[in-house]
Parts: C-alpha cells; structure tokens; sequence
C-alpha cells in the first residue's frame, strides 16, 4: 500500500470575483504517477500555480507529507519537495549543464565563491545515476531537446525534489525521446519520486500513469481512479462534458481543378525532387518522421527559404522567387509549427493579433488604424472559432490556452480569406476537445473552397481529416495512401524508407 503524501481537499480560486477552481479534490501517493487531464482552460495552470507558490488558494486546505500545506511564495515550494518541469524549459542556453543545474542552489566554497569543481562532480554523478547521456561542462545549446528535458529532470533532483510536476513535458519530443523520458520517470518512481504528469497525450496517460484525475470547467470530475479502471472514451467525456462519437470530423466534399501545383522543388541538403499537386478543396496530409523535410519544406514553398531548383505554380501561374508578402496578397495562408516562436505577438492583444495579416484593410484613408472595423471584424472571428477570451482588446494573447492561441493563429489568417493552407502541426500542445474544433475548421476551410496542406506528425489526425496523405523520407517523397486505403502500418513502412 503506498502511502498518501499529498492531498488537496475542497480548493477554490477566485480573481477578482471570477471563479476558477472550485471544490477540486486530489490525492497524489509516494511512488506513483498521476496523470491530470482537462481541457485547455480547465483550471489545471491554476492549479499547479497554488502548488507552486504562486497564488494562493481562496479556501480549501492542503497537506503535504501529513503537515498543513500552504505555500506563500515558490521558494517555499522549492524547500517543500516540489520541482516544476515546465513546457518551455528554463534552462540557459549559454551555460553549461552543471551551471544550470545549481544555478539558483548553494553550492558554494567555505569563502562563499561556488565550487566548480563540486558542482561538475555532483552534476555528472546525477546524470550517471539517471542515466542522461550529457556530460556537466556541455552547452546546453549544444545538447538534443530531448536531453533538455531529462536536463531540467535532473536539476529537480539535485535539489531534492520528493514531487515532480510535468507539464506536456513531450509535445516537442520524438518518440525516441519520449521512449528515454518514460524511462526515466519509471526509474525515478523506484527512486521514491512522485510525479504529477500534465498531458493532452491520453495514450501516454494510459502507458505511464498509475491514477488519472480530470478537470473541467475548475472542478474535478468524478473520482480519481487507477488507469486500470478508467477508458480513454471515458476520459474524453469527462473532460468536455459529452461524448465524442467521431474525433475526426471528416466531411463529404466535391474536389476541383489544381489550385497549387510544385515540379520538382530541390534545395540541397535540405529536400530533393519534390513534386505534389492541391486541387480545389483538397486536404493532403504530409506526414514522416522527425528529420524527413516537412517543415523546411513548408519553408520553401512560402518562400522564407530558397530552393535551388524546381517550380511551384499557383492558380495557372509560376511563381518564381515569390516571398511569403507576395504570397500572402496571392492568397497563401502558412500556419507555422511553433505559434509562440512565430506564430503571435505574445504580449499583443487578441485582437491585435487577429487583425495583424489584414492590418492594411484595417487603416483608414492616411493610415490610422480603424479601430471599430478591428474590433467588429475581430468580434466576428471570435464567434466564429468560439475563441474563449474575457477582452478582446484587453486581454494578452500569451495570457490564453493553448488551444484558444492556435485558434488566434487560424482567425488571423482567415480574415483574409486565402485560397491555399500550409497548416504545420496545428494540434500541438492542444487538448482533445480543441482538437476536434480545429479539425472543424480546417474542413469547413476546404468545403468552402480553400485546399489545404496538413503537415503532422500524428498519423491517426493525418488518417481521419485528410483526402489522401503524402510521405516524406530524408528529404523526398516516399509515398502516397489515398483514401480509403490508409494504414499505419503503410505510412510508416514509407516514412522509414520500406516498401
């Protein structure tokens, strides 16, 4: 029997008035994992944040390793046991691995300077132990993602962590990496770490998680049960609130004429020979393994890099050099992987980000911005996308979930009405309910006319949106399924260079 070491009973959180954890009740026990699912907005950051120091709950009560538990600030988190391992990683790239894994601890010289020394010995101890492939006078800007993340893992350790909390620790992970985290957090469980795992991912739930509790709306749903006695359906309902009969909306649709046509598109190094066609409302899915080309081929054909050879043709027309403006007054829309790198203006409105493709429709006739067309237009979308947002105009775009920031990227470009989508992983890092409404969307944009590249690396959304999937391998075109002829077993057979 394992022992409870965290209980939260009845916590409730207001701001200003607004509630938004009411009466959440959740046990966490040594040596288990906890999986915590709930849509985008559900509550679960609020959450973690009253864990962490951060705000305080309104009412309810905690106790931690049997004591009252009530953290005012994150360094009483920090000396109570708990680590977070956040989805942007807070490591320094700059810095070594042993500095930033005691960058903020007291490793010091008896005369108070830190010891190198100490610090390098400590750090390789910890990563031999966990078995991270890194060594401590690396730079963290020369070390894989994937070892980032088993990084940050072995900074909470050194400083004592007794409870890890995840949060989407493997949204930019390949599988292979994933693989070496799972690894670690099972070793870590035989070491007497407890986690609390944070995932969209409800096939990873099912895989590494002991218990699973959901939240929806700032309340837990049912009681928290073991994995054994819950489905992955059975989670889903919970989470929104209804049953999904059909994660994949797909929808019946007359296809036209070629819209968007690329002959032989070549850069070296970087893709080779690529051809493929977009017909008039098409989805065509282009899928392969980490490596394989699909985002820098995104790249070219949006024009924010050059190939070295090739044609892409648009509507009848080459279009030779063009670069992502001219693309985008043609009527190309590209919805890019990463949307806080690329895709928003973080501290910007919402509306102001709605509105920054059609930002010259929105000027009046010497160039001041007409605020109540952006406002009525942005209000539109809004509706339209069902963007979940208390202010339009006052609200940061940062400040969003995930789901409803890749809903802002989706409205921008919509108000421009484009004629071909290049869409790059636009379900990451969203939840199942987000999902599906983005899924919608991007059927709604082909039934009305658009077509669109769908580029993922999940197989089964690729299998249920798309009209047929392409399959890059280092650089090329594998293959193609068709539909109704898909199979995971076929896509990955190209994707790793089998017939």
């Amino acid at each position: 029997m394992h022992r409870e070491i965290l209980k939260l009973t009845d916590v409730c959180k207001d701001f200003s008035g607004i509630e938004v954890l009411r009466n959440v009740n959740l046990r966490l026990c040594d040596r288990h994992i906890l999986g915590l699912v709930g849509e985008n907005g559900a509550g679960k950051s609020t959450l973690m944040n009253i864990l962490g120091g951060i705000h305080r709950m309104s009412s309810g009560s905690m106790e931690l390793f049997g004591e009252p538990y009530d953290p005012k600030n994150p360094a009483d988190s920090k000396r109570a046991g708990i680590a977070f391992i956040h989805q942007e990683l807070n490591l320094f790239s700059n810095m070594s691995v042993a500095e930033n894994m005691f960058i903020d601890s007291g490793k010091h010289h008896r005369f108070g300077f830190v010891s190198a020394q100490a610090r390098r010995k400590e750090t390789n101890g910890i990563l031999k132990r966990l078995n991270i492939n890194a060594r401590a006078n690396t730079l963290v800007e020369n070390v894989p993602i994937g070892v980032r993340q088993l990084i940050e893992i072995a900074k909470a350790i050194a400083q004592n962590a007794r409870i890890i909390i995840m949060d989407e620790p493997t949204t930019s992970l390949s599988n292979s990496e994933k693989k070496v985290l799972f690894d670690l957090m099972r070793e870590l469980k035989t070491q007497g770490v407890a986690i609390i795992f944070i995932s969209h991912a409800l096939d990873d739930i099912m895989d590494m998680c002991d218990e699973v509790a959901v939240l929806r709306n700032g309340e837990t749903i049912g009681e928290q049960l073991p994995v054994s006695r819950i489905t992955k359906d059975e989670m889903i309902s919970r989470m929104i609130g209804r049953e999904i009969s059909q994660l994949y909306p797909y929808v019946e649709k007359s296809l036209g004429d070629e819209v968007f046509g690329v002959h032989g598109i070549t850069k070296r190094g970087v893709v080779d020979d690529i051809s493929f066609s977009l017909r008039k409302g098409e989805i065509v899915g282009l899928f392969g393994l980490m490596g394989a080309g699909r985002s820098e081929l995104a790249h070219i054909l949006f024009g924010i890099d050059k190939p070295d050879s090739g044609k892409i043709v648009f509507d009848g027309e080459e279009k030779k050099g063009a670069k992502p403006l001219q693309w985008v007054r043609t009527g190309m829309a590209y919805i890019t992987e990463s949307r806080r790198d690329n895709g928003l203006l973080m501290p910007k409105s919402v509306e102001d980000n709605l509105i920054i493709v059609d930002l010259k429709n929105m000027k009046r006739r010497l160039g001041a911005l007409n605020r109540k067309l952006a406002s009525e237009k942005s209000k539109q979308m809004k509706e339209r996308l069902n963007i979940r947002t208390y202010s339009l105009r006052r609200q940061p775009v940062g400040s969003l979930s995930g789901g409803n920031q890749q809903k802002v990227v989706i409205g921008k470009w919509l108000m421009i009405n484009p004629t071909v989508f290049l869409i790059d992983e636009p379900t990451r890092g969203v939840d199942v309910g987000a999902k599906y409404e983005i899924y919608t969307h991007i059927n709604e944009l082909a039934k009305n006319g658009s077509s669109v590249l769908f580029i993922s690396s999940e197989m089964e959304e690729l299998m249920g949106v798309c009209d047929r999937i392409l399959v890059m391998n280092s650089g090329r075109i594998a293959g193609g399924v068709d539909r109704p002829d898909y199979s995971q077993e076929t896509l990955i057979k190209l994707a790793i260079g089998e017939r």
